[in-house]
């Protein structure tokens, strides 16, 4: 039974570090632990064995998912701008790594969900993810990948991240991205 790990970003409860906040008060933290959630259950009915873990340490999330044994580990996050930055994005670390088809996998599922929203990707490499040395995506042991739902600061996709429908469609597009990603 394959066993991921799902980090959604922040604090619990938003204490002391909520993330990003939307222009209706709209809290990072809360969505993530929304999707996080949900991502879990569609595993879950999937065959996978699921741990959410939300901290405010990036080092104590890296150890909880290795010390796990994770198989993969996806971080959930809503990005932050301006009212006009509008798209999706997911990074991976640097270099090829398995992580890189996880990616490609969860957000083909994500772009098919919501196709209004544009994908960020620098696509120098050709695909989809961006890669950076972020904690969580050089510090655990499993393919790791960063998922950046939409912008929390745009009012129009902080009205998908505030839905219960928004939140549904990501949560199952990470999910089905997962299970794609498991069947290779």
């Amino acid at each position: 039974m394959a066993k991921i790990f799902i980090n959604p970003g922040h604090a619990p409860g938003g204490f002391p570090d909520p993330g990003a906040v939307g222009p209706s008060g709209l809290r990072e933290s809360d969505v993530n632990a929304d999707v996080a959630a949900m991502a879990a259950d569609y595993l879950r009915a999937a065959g996978c064995e699921v741990m959410v873990y939300q901290s405010n340490s990036l080092a104590d999330i890296c150890n909880q998912a290795n010390a796990w044994g994770a198989d993969a580990v996806v971080s959930i996050h809503c990005n932050s701008f301006s009212a006009t930055a509008t798209g999706m994005e997911i990074f991976t670390s640097r270099g090829y790594t398995k992580a890189d088809d996880l990616a490609t996998l969860i957000m083909s599922q994500m772009s098919g969900e919501f196709p209004v929203l544009p994908v960020r990707s620098d696509w120098s490499d050709g695909d989809v993810d961006k890669e950076a040395g972020l904690y969580v995506l050089i510090h655990t042991e499993a393919p790791a990948v960063l998922v950046e739902l939409a912008f929390i600061s745009n009012p129009a996709e902080e009205a998908i991240l505030a839905s219960y429908e928004g939140k549904r469609k990501f949560a199952a597009s990470i999910a089905r991205g997962v299970t794609d990603w498991l069947s290779k």
